[in-house]
Protein backbone atom coordinates (compact mmCIF):
# COMPACT_ATOMS: atom_id res chain seq x y z
CA UNK A 1 0.00 0.00 0.00
CA UNK A 2 2.83 2.56 1.07
CA UNK A 3 4.72 1.44 -1.84
CA UNK A 4 1.80 2.12 -4.25
CA UNK A 5 1.16 5.64 -2.67
CA UNK A 6 4.99 6.06 -3.09
CA UNK A 7 4.74 5.75 -6.60
CA UNK A 8 1.15 7.57 -6.98
CA UNK A 9 2.92 10.66 -5.36
CA UNK A 10 6.46 10.34 -6.84
CA UNK A 11 4.36 10.59 -10.54
CA UNK A 12 2.20 13.34 -9.83
CA UNK A 13 5.31 14.82 -8.82
CA UNK A 14 7.28 14.49 -11.94
CA UNK A 15 3.73 15.48 -13.95
CA UNK A 16 4.27 18.03 -12.19
CA UNK A 17 7.16 19.79 -13.81
CA UNK A 18 5.75 19.00 -16.78
CA UNK A 19 3.40 22.44 -15.97
CA UNK A 20 4.93 24.88 -18.11
CA UNK A 21 4.07 22.75 -21.27
CA UNK A 22 0.48 22.81 -20.05
CA UNK A 23 0.87 26.68 -19.62
CA UNK A 24 1.69 26.94 -23.18
CA UNK A 25 -0.77 24.81 -24.27
CA UNK A 26 -3.94 26.83 -23.33
CA UNK A 27 -2.03 29.66 -25.12
CA UNK A 28 -1.49 28.36 -28.05
CA UNK A 29 -5.17 27.26 -27.76
CA UNK A 30 -5.99 30.61 -26.89
CA UNK A 31 -3.75 32.12 -30.55
CA UNK A 32 -4.77 28.71 -32.59
CA UNK A 33 -8.24 29.85 -31.46
CA UNK A 34 -9.40 32.79 -29.96
CA UNK A 35 -7.35 34.24 -32.48
CA UNK A 36 -7.38 32.38 -35.52
CA UNK A 37 -8.95 35.61 -37.72
CA UNK A 38 -7.27 38.00 -36.18
CA UNK A 39 -3.52 36.59 -36.64
CA UNK A 40 -2.70 36.00 -40.27
CA UNK A 41 0.85 33.60 -41.39
CA UNK A 42 2.28 35.73 -44.21
CA UNK A 43 5.25 37.23 -44.83
CA UNK A 44 5.59 39.24 -42.22
CA UNK A 45 4.72 37.14 -39.60
CA UNK A 46 7.89 34.96 -40.39
CA UNK A 47 10.05 37.75 -40.82
CA UNK A 48 9.12 38.63 -37.10
CA UNK A 49 9.83 35.30 -36.26
CA UNK A 50 13.10 35.48 -37.40
CA UNK A 51 13.52 38.82 -35.95
CA UNK A 52 12.86 37.53 -32.58
CA UNK A 53 15.43 34.77 -32.80
CA UNK A 54 17.95 37.91 -33.85
CA UNK A 55 16.82 39.88 -31.39
CA UNK A 56 15.69 37.58 -28.01
CA UNK A 57 18.51 37.91 -24.89
CA UNK A 58 17.97 37.50 -21.33
CA UNK A 59 19.71 38.36 -18.42
CA UNK A 60 20.00 35.46 -16.57
CA UNK A 61 20.65 37.27 -13.08
CA UNK A 62 16.77 38.39 -13.09
CA UNK A 63 14.96 35.73 -13.28
CA UNK A 64 11.49 35.93 -12.01
CA UNK A 65 10.39 38.87 -13.33
CA UNK A 66 6.73 39.29 -12.23
CA UNK A 67 5.70 43.16 -14.60
CA UNK A 68 4.36 41.03 -17.79
CA UNK A 69 1.70 39.57 -15.34
CA UNK A 70 0.43 42.68 -14.43
CA UNK A 71 0.50 43.48 -18.05
CA UNK A 72 -1.49 40.43 -19.11
CA UNK A 73 -4.34 41.38 -16.15
CA UNK A 74 -4.77 44.57 -16.91
CA UNK A 75 -5.12 43.38 -20.48
CA UNK A 76 -7.24 40.74 -19.92
CA UNK A 77 -9.25 43.17 -17.73
CA UNK A 78 -9.68 45.19 -20.52
CA UNK A 79 -11.00 42.53 -22.64
CA UNK A 80 -13.56 41.65 -20.62
CA UNK A 81 -14.58 45.23 -20.20
CA UNK A 82 -14.74 45.51 -24.46
CA UNK A 83 -14.57 42.53 -26.36
CA UNK A 84 -11.82 43.37 -28.89
CA UNK A 85 -9.59 40.85 -29.65
CA UNK A 86 -6.55 43.11 -29.85
CA UNK A 87 -6.78 42.86 -25.09
CA UNK A 88 -6.69 38.91 -25.90
CA UNK A 89 -3.94 38.98 -27.99
CA UNK A 90 -2.01 41.43 -25.71
CA UNK A 91 -2.74 39.17 -22.75
CA UNK A 92 -1.78 36.05 -24.27
CA UNK A 93 1.90 37.42 -25.42
CA UNK A 94 2.23 38.80 -22.20
CA UNK A 95 1.68 35.54 -20.50
CA UNK A 96 4.14 33.98 -23.09
CA UNK A 97 6.91 36.02 -22.03
CA UNK A 98 5.84 35.81 -18.07
CA UNK A 99 6.39 32.49 -18.36
CA UNK A 100 9.85 32.66 -20.33
CA UNK A 101 11.00 35.30 -18.11
CA UNK A 102 10.29 32.82 -15.19
CA UNK A 103 12.79 30.43 -16.68
CA UNK A 104 15.08 32.25 -18.54
CA UNK A 105 15.60 35.71 -17.08
CA UNK A 106 14.35 39.23 -17.96
CA UNK A 107 13.90 39.84 -21.48
CA UNK A 108 15.61 42.45 -23.14
CA UNK A 109 13.17 45.38 -24.91
CA UNK A 110 13.93 44.82 -28.79
CA UNK A 111 11.53 41.27 -29.12
CA UNK A 112 8.26 43.19 -27.30
CA UNK A 113 8.97 45.90 -30.42
CA UNK A 114 9.49 42.99 -32.95
CA UNK A 115 5.94 41.47 -31.08
CA UNK A 116 3.93 44.83 -31.87
CA UNK A 117 5.14 45.47 -35.07
CA UNK A 118 4.32 41.70 -35.90
CA UNK A 119 0.58 42.40 -34.45
CA UNK A 120 -2.51 43.14 -37.07
CA UNK A 121 -3.30 46.16 -35.28
CA UNK A 122 0.52 47.70 -35.98
CA UNK A 123 -0.52 46.34 -39.83
CA UNK A 124 -3.89 48.08 -39.94
CA UNK A 125 -2.30 50.86 -38.46
CA UNK A 126 -0.02 51.44 -41.12
CA UNK A 127 -2.53 50.84 -44.24
CA UNK A 128 -4.92 53.45 -43.04
CA UNK A 129 -3.14 55.73 -41.39
CA UNK A 130 -0.40 56.07 -43.48
CA UNK A 131 -3.26 57.22 -46.33
CA UNK A 132 -2.74 61.02 -45.90
CA UNK A 133 1.13 60.27 -46.20
CA UNK A 134 0.73 58.72 -49.58
CA UNK A 135 -1.78 61.43 -51.14
CA UNK A 136 0.92 63.59 -49.96
CA UNK A 137 4.34 61.46 -51.50
CA UNK A 138 1.93 61.58 -54.60
CA UNK A 139 1.83 65.29 -54.72
CA UNK A 140 5.13 65.55 -53.83
CA UNK A 141 6.28 63.25 -56.79
CA UNK A 142 4.22 64.65 -59.06
CA UNK A 143 5.66 67.72 -58.59
CA UNK A 144 9.10 67.04 -58.71
CA UNK A 145 8.44 65.32 -62.28
CA UNK A 146 7.16 68.57 -63.21
CA UNK A 147 10.18 70.42 -62.48
CA UNK A 148 11.89 68.16 -64.36
CA UNK A 149 10.34 68.64 -67.51
CA UNK A 150 7.48 65.86 -67.69
CA UNK A 151 3.79 66.42 -68.15
CA UNK A 152 1.94 64.76 -65.04
CA UNK A 153 -1.46 64.83 -63.59
CA UNK A 154 -1.79 63.66 -60.05
CA UNK A 155 -5.62 62.69 -59.14
CA UNK A 156 -5.81 62.07 -55.59
CA UNK A 157 -3.22 58.69 -55.15
CA UNK A 158 -2.56 58.31 -58.92
CA UNK A 159 -0.04 59.76 -61.07
CA UNK A 160 -0.86 59.97 -64.83
CA UNK A 161 2.05 60.12 -67.24
CA UNK A 162 1.96 59.59 -70.59
CA UNK A 163 -1.55 58.04 -70.87
CA UNK A 164 -0.21 55.43 -68.11
CA UNK A 165 -1.75 55.08 -64.73
CA UNK A 166 0.65 54.93 -61.50
CA UNK A 167 -1.16 53.97 -58.44
CA UNK A 168 0.39 54.50 -54.99
CA UNK A 169 -1.27 52.28 -52.16
CA UNK A 170 -0.54 50.10 -49.75
CA UNK A 171 0.08 46.62 -51.65
CA UNK A 172 2.87 48.50 -53.56
CA UNK A 173 6.08 47.39 -53.05
CA UNK A 174 7.00 50.53 -51.10
CA UNK A 175 4.92 50.88 -48.32
CA UNK A 176 3.90 47.44 -47.62
CA UNK A 177 8.09 47.36 -46.80
CA UNK A 178 7.63 49.80 -44.09
CA UNK A 179 7.15 47.27 -41.21
CA UNK A 180 9.57 45.16 -43.55
CA UNK A 181 12.20 48.26 -42.91
CA UNK A 182 11.15 48.34 -38.94
CA UNK A 183 11.91 44.35 -38.21
CA UNK A 184 15.22 44.68 -40.51
CA UNK A 185 16.49 47.70 -38.87
CA UNK A 186 15.60 46.24 -35.31
CA UNK A 187 17.43 42.59 -36.68
CA UNK A 188 20.43 45.10 -36.84
CA UNK A 189 20.06 46.56 -33.60
CA UNK A 190 20.23 43.13 -32.16
CA UNK A 191 22.72 42.23 -34.13
CA UNK A 192 25.22 44.80 -33.41
CA UNK A 193 23.98 44.16 -29.82
CA UNK A 194 25.59 40.85 -29.80
CA UNK A 195 28.40 41.56 -31.36
CA UNK A 196 29.46 44.55 -29.40
CA UNK A 197 27.93 43.27 -26.00
CA UNK A 198 26.77 46.78 -25.39
CA UNK A 199 22.58 47.63 -25.56
CA UNK A 200 20.79 50.88 -26.70
CA UNK A 201 18.39 52.55 -24.28
CA UNK A 202 15.11 52.06 -25.18
CA UNK A 203 14.63 55.81 -26.09
CA UNK A 204 17.47 55.67 -28.13
CA UNK A 205 15.88 52.78 -29.88
CA UNK A 206 12.35 54.60 -30.71
CA UNK A 207 13.82 57.36 -32.12
CA UNK A 208 16.22 55.35 -34.81
CA UNK A 209 12.74 53.41 -35.27
CA UNK A 210 11.42 56.87 -35.88
CA UNK A 211 14.12 57.45 -38.18
CA UNK A 212 14.00 54.28 -40.28
CA UNK A 213 10.12 55.48 -40.94
CA UNK A 214 11.15 58.97 -41.72
CA UNK A 215 14.11 56.95 -44.41
CA UNK A 216 11.24 54.86 -45.80
CA UNK A 217 9.05 57.85 -46.86
CA UNK A 218 11.85 59.44 -48.37
CA UNK A 219 12.73 56.36 -50.13
CA UNK A 220 9.30 55.65 -51.66
CA UNK A 221 9.10 59.30 -52.59
CA UNK A 222 12.40 58.31 -54.64
CA UNK A 223 10.84 54.84 -55.80
CA UNK A 224 7.23 56.61 -57.09
CA UNK A 225 9.47 58.95 -59.19
CA UNK A 226 11.59 56.63 -60.29
CA UNK A 227 9.31 54.43 -61.65
CA UNK A 228 6.93 57.40 -63.26
CA UNK A 229 10.00 59.05 -65.17
CA UNK A 230 10.92 55.25 -66.54
CA UNK A 231 7.31 54.49 -67.21
CA UNK A 232 8.17 50.72 -65.06
CA UNK A 233 4.46 49.60 -65.37
CA UNK A 234 2.63 48.13 -62.07
CA UNK A 235 2.42 44.52 -62.74
CA UNK A 236 5.58 43.93 -63.79
CA UNK A 237 8.94 42.26 -62.17
CA UNK A 238 10.93 45.58 -62.22
CA UNK A 239 8.49 47.28 -60.56
CA UNK A 240 8.55 45.17 -57.44
CA UNK A 241 12.16 45.33 -57.55
CA UNK A 242 12.37 48.90 -58.39
CA UNK A 243 10.31 49.03 -54.73
CA UNK A 244 13.43 46.50 -53.21
CA UNK A 245 16.09 48.47 -54.84
CA UNK A 246 14.92 51.54 -52.19
CA UNK A 247 14.83 50.04 -50.00
CA UNK A 248 17.97 48.27 -49.77
CA UNK A 249 20.16 51.62 -50.60
CA UNK A 250 18.06 54.36 -48.93
CA UNK A 251 16.66 52.66 -45.84
CA UNK A 252 19.18 48.88 -45.63
CA UNK A 253 22.80 50.34 -46.00
CA UNK A 254 22.40 54.03 -44.19
CA UNK A 255 21.13 51.55 -41.23
CA UNK A 256 24.83 49.46 -41.78
CA UNK A 257 26.47 52.30 -40.84
CA UNK A 258 24.48 54.43 -38.61
CA UNK A 259 23.52 51.47 -36.07
CA UNK A 260 27.09 49.95 -35.35
CA UNK A 261 28.04 53.47 -34.53
CA UNK A 262 25.57 54.13 -32.46
CA UNK A 263 26.05 50.71 -30.38
CA UNK A 264 29.41 51.37 -29.89
CA UNK A 265 28.91 55.52 -29.16
CA UNK A 266 25.80 55.13 -27.30
CA UNK A 267 25.55 51.39 -26.18
CA UNK A 268 25.53 50.47 -22.15
CA UNK A 269 27.45 47.55 -21.78
CA UNK A 270 25.09 44.88 -20.80
CA UNK A 271 25.61 43.55 -17.06
CA UNK A 272 24.46 39.76 -16.25
CA UNK A 273 25.91 39.94 -12.35
CA UNK A 274 23.61 42.38 -10.20
CA UNK A 275 25.07 44.17 -7.08
CA UNK A 276 22.15 42.55 -5.49
CA UNK A 277 19.56 39.73 -5.90
CA UNK A 278 15.63 39.15 -5.34
CA UNK A 279 14.52 36.31 -3.73
CA UNK A 280 11.54 35.49 -5.62
CA UNK A 281 8.92 32.96 -4.07
CA UNK A 282 8.83 29.62 -6.74
CA UNK A 283 5.23 29.02 -5.41
CA UNK A 284 3.98 32.38 -6.10
CA UNK A 285 5.35 32.49 -9.75
CA UNK A 286 3.81 28.92 -9.73
CA UNK A 287 0.60 30.02 -9.27
CA UNK A 288 0.50 33.24 -11.00
CA UNK A 289 1.38 31.41 -14.57
CA UNK A 290 -0.78 29.06 -13.94
CA UNK A 291 -3.85 31.14 -12.96
CA UNK A 292 -3.29 33.62 -16.02
CA UNK A 293 -3.70 30.82 -18.60
CA UNK A 294 -7.03 29.68 -16.88
CA UNK A 295 -8.20 33.59 -16.63
CA UNK A 296 -7.54 33.64 -20.49
CA UNK A 297 -9.38 30.61 -21.74
CA UNK A 298 -12.04 31.53 -19.08
CA UNK A 299 -12.71 35.39 -20.33
CA UNK A 300 -12.58 33.75 -24.02
CA UNK A 301 -15.14 31.68 -23.85
CA UNK A 302 -17.14 34.45 -21.58
CA UNK A 303 -16.58 36.78 -24.37
CA UNK A 304 -17.18 35.11 -27.81
CA UNK A 305 -21.18 35.57 -27.79
CA UNK A 306 -20.27 39.48 -27.05
CA UNK A 307 -17.98 39.49 -30.04
CA UNK A 308 -18.99 42.48 -32.42
CA UNK A 309 -18.40 40.02 -35.53
CA UNK A 310 -21.35 37.76 -34.04
CA UNK A 311 -23.49 40.17 -33.63
CA UNK A 312 -26.55 41.00 -35.65
CA UNK A 313 -28.81 44.63 -35.42
CA UNK A 314 -32.96 44.02 -35.18
CA UNK A 315 -35.71 46.41 -35.14
CA UNK A 316 -34.20 48.32 -37.76
CA UNK A 317 -36.26 51.17 -39.28
CA UNK A 318 -37.70 50.70 -42.97
CA UNK A 319 -36.12 53.11 -46.02
CA UNK A 320 -38.66 53.87 -48.94
CA UNK A 321 -37.29 52.79 -52.14
CA UNK A 322 -34.42 50.47 -50.37
CA UNK A 323 -34.00 47.31 -48.94
CA UNK A 324 -32.94 47.44 -45.51
CA UNK A 325 -30.62 44.47 -44.40
CA UNK A 326 -28.73 43.95 -40.95
CA UNK A 327 -25.06 41.87 -41.42
CA UNK A 328 -22.90 40.14 -39.00
CA UNK A 329 -20.83 42.25 -37.05
CA UNK A 330 -23.05 45.36 -36.19
CA UNK A 331 -23.24 46.71 -40.20
CA UNK A 332 -26.72 47.54 -42.16
CA UNK A 333 -26.44 47.19 -45.98
CA UNK A 334 -29.21 49.98 -47.13
CA UNK A 335 -29.65 48.97 -50.90
CA UNK A 336 -31.54 49.19 -54.35
CA UNK A 337 -31.09 48.65 -57.89
CA UNK A 338 -28.73 51.87 -58.81
CA UNK A 339 -27.05 52.28 -55.11
CA UNK A 340 -25.37 50.26 -52.57
CA UNK A 341 -24.99 51.76 -49.05
CA UNK A 342 -22.83 49.98 -46.21
CA UNK A 343 -23.07 51.38 -42.44
CA UNK A 344 -20.67 49.90 -40.36
CA UNK A 345 -21.15 50.92 -36.43
CA UNK A 346 -18.00 51.35 -34.36
CA UNK A 347 -18.57 50.85 -30.91
CA UNK A 348 -15.65 52.76 -29.27
CA UNK A 349 -12.80 55.06 -30.27
CA UNK A 350 -10.12 52.14 -30.04
CA UNK A 351 -11.97 49.90 -32.41
CA UNK A 352 -10.81 49.52 -36.20
CA UNK A 353 -13.55 50.10 -38.42
CA UNK A 354 -14.32 48.13 -41.90
CA UNK A 355 -12.28 50.51 -43.94
CA UNK A 356 -12.96 50.53 -47.42
CA UNK A 357 -9.59 50.37 -48.53
CA UNK A 358 -9.25 47.51 -46.83
CA UNK A 359 -12.75 45.50 -47.06
CA UNK A 360 -13.11 46.29 -50.97
CA UNK A 361 -9.91 44.76 -51.75
CA UNK A 362 -11.27 41.46 -49.62
CA UNK A 363 -13.74 41.43 -52.30
CA UNK A 364 -11.15 41.26 -55.22
CA UNK A 365 -11.95 44.90 -56.15
CA UNK A 366 -8.85 47.53 -56.91
CA UNK A 367 -8.94 50.84 -55.42
CA UNK A 368 -7.75 53.47 -58.10
CA UNK A 369 -8.58 57.84 -57.80
CA UNK A 370 -8.46 57.67 -54.21
CA UNK A 371 -8.74 60.89 -53.16
CA UNK A 372 -10.72 63.93 -50.71
CA UNK A 373 -13.62 65.25 -52.42
CA UNK A 374 -15.68 68.31 -51.03
CA UNK A 375 -19.42 67.51 -51.35
CA UNK A 376 -21.98 69.28 -49.39
CA UNK A 377 -19.32 70.93 -47.79
CA UNK A 378 -17.89 68.09 -45.94
CA UNK A 379 -14.57 66.68 -46.88
CA UNK A 380 -15.35 62.68 -47.78
CA UNK A 381 -12.84 60.11 -49.68
CA UNK A 382 -14.05 58.70 -53.56
CA UNK A 383 -12.39 56.22 -55.27
CA UNK A 384 -12.70 53.87 -58.18
CA UNK A 385 -12.87 50.27 -57.90
CA UNK A 386 -11.60 48.13 -60.32
CA UNK A 387 -12.29 44.29 -61.13
CA UNK A 388 -11.24 43.03 -64.40
CA UNK A 389 -13.70 44.93 -66.61
CA UNK A 390 -16.43 45.90 -64.04
CA UNK A 391 -15.93 49.59 -62.87
CA UNK A 392 -17.83 50.61 -59.47
CA UNK A 393 -17.43 54.40 -57.58
CA UNK A 394 -17.65 54.67 -54.11
CA UNK A 395 -17.31 57.21 -51.55
CA UNK A 396 -17.01 57.03 -47.67
CA UNK A 397 -16.63 58.94 -44.59
CA UNK A 398 -17.64 58.57 -40.74
CA UNK A 399 -20.91 60.29 -39.25
CA UNK A 400 -22.43 60.28 -36.39
CA UNK A 401 -26.13 62.01 -37.25
CA UNK A 402 -24.17 65.06 -35.36
CA UNK A 403 -20.93 65.25 -37.11
CA UNK A 404 -19.01 64.40 -40.17
CA UNK A 405 -15.51 63.87 -41.10
CA UNK A 406 -13.16 61.95 -42.97
CA UNK A 407 -9.98 62.38 -40.54
CA UNK A 408 -9.10 58.91 -38.25
CA UNK A 409 -8.15 60.99 -35.07
CA UNK A 410 -10.58 63.38 -35.48
CA UNK A 411 -13.78 60.86 -35.07
CA UNK A 412 -11.38 59.25 -32.49
CA UNK A 413 -11.48 62.12 -30.29
CA UNK A 414 -14.41 63.04 -30.74
CA UNK A 415 -15.86 59.42 -29.33
CA UNK A 416 -13.05 59.62 -26.23
CA UNK A 417 -14.32 62.89 -25.21
CA UNK A 418 -17.95 61.49 -24.85
CA UNK A 419 -19.31 62.22 -28.30
CA UNK A 420 -22.40 59.85 -29.60
CA UNK A 421 -20.90 56.80 -31.73
CA UNK A 422 -19.67 57.37 -34.71
CA UNK A 423 -20.27 55.08 -38.25
CA UNK A 424 -18.46 54.41 -41.39
CA UNK A 425 -20.33 55.49 -44.29
CA UNK A 426 -19.69 53.47 -47.49
CA UNK A 427 -21.90 54.69 -50.43
CA UNK A 428 -21.28 52.94 -53.76
CA UNK A 429 -23.12 53.39 -57.25
CA UNK A 430 -22.37 52.33 -61.01
CA UNK A 431 -21.46 55.63 -62.29
CA UNK A 432 -19.45 59.13 -61.11
CA UNK A 433 -22.47 61.09 -61.25
CA UNK A 434 -24.76 58.79 -59.68
CA UNK A 435 -22.46 58.93 -56.35
CA UNK A 436 -22.08 62.32 -56.53
CA UNK A 437 -25.89 62.71 -56.74
CA UNK A 438 -26.51 60.05 -54.05
CA UNK A 439 -23.82 61.61 -51.45
CA UNK A 440 -24.81 65.08 -52.06
CA UNK A 441 -28.62 64.30 -51.06
CA UNK A 442 -27.17 61.58 -47.98
CA UNK A 443 -25.07 64.68 -46.69
CA UNK A 444 -27.79 67.57 -47.08
CA UNK A 445 -30.77 65.74 -46.20
CA UNK A 446 -29.01 63.58 -43.83
CA UNK A 447 -31.05 60.67 -44.82
CA UNK A 448 -29.00 58.17 -43.34
CA UNK A 449 -28.94 59.39 -39.28
CA UNK A 450 -32.05 57.17 -38.30
CA UNK A 451 -29.36 54.53 -38.88
CA UNK A 452 -26.56 56.35 -37.01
Amino acid sequence: MSKGLFALTTGILRAGRCWPLAVLACYGFVLLVGLHRYLVLDAGLVLGVIALLFTTSFNKSERGNTRYFYLAVTALFLYLLVPAKTFLCVSCLCGCLLLAETFYGRINSLPVLVLVMMSPIFEYAMNVFSFPIRLALTAWAGSAIRVAGQQVSVQGNMIICNGNEFSVDPTCMGLQMMVTALLCGIILIGFYQKQYKKELNLWLVLALLAAMILMNVVSNLLRIIFIVWLNIMPGTIMHDVAGMMCLVLYVIVPLLFLIPWLVRRYGKPVVLHRKYYILRSAVKLFLLNALLPVGLITAFLVNKPRETGNQLLSGLPAMKGFAVQPLPGNIIRIQNDTLLVYIKHIPASYYTEHNPMICWKGSGYNLYKVKETLVAGHTIYTALLQQDKDQLYTAWWYDNGVATTNRQLEWRMDMLLGAHAYSLVNVTASSEEELRLAVNKILTEKELSVFL
